[in-house]
C-alpha cells in the first residue's frame, strides 16, 4: 500500500482530517544539534510531489 492509500484509510476509519508530514536532519546524539520541521498541505494533490524516503518493496 502506498503511503496515500494509507493515510485515506486513516482518515475514513479514524475521521483523521489533517494529517501531519515530518522530518528531522542532524548530526551526532540526540543531545546535539538536530532540527525538525512539520508540514500540514491542504489535501489537494501537488503535481510531482513525491516522498523522498519511499522504499521499494522487498
Amino acid at each position: 500500500m502506498d503511503l496515500y492509500d494509507y493515510e485515506q484509510r486513516l482518515k475514513e476509519n479514524f475521521g483523521y482530517n489533517v494529517i501531519c508530514g515530518t522530518d528531522e536532519a542532524g548530526r551526532g546524539p540526540l543531545a546535539g544539534s538536530v532540527y525538525a520541521a512539520a508540514v500540514v498541505l491542504n489535501g489537494s494533490t501537488i503535481d510531482g510531489l513525491d516522498d523522498s524516503k519511499k522504499l521499494s518493496e522487498a
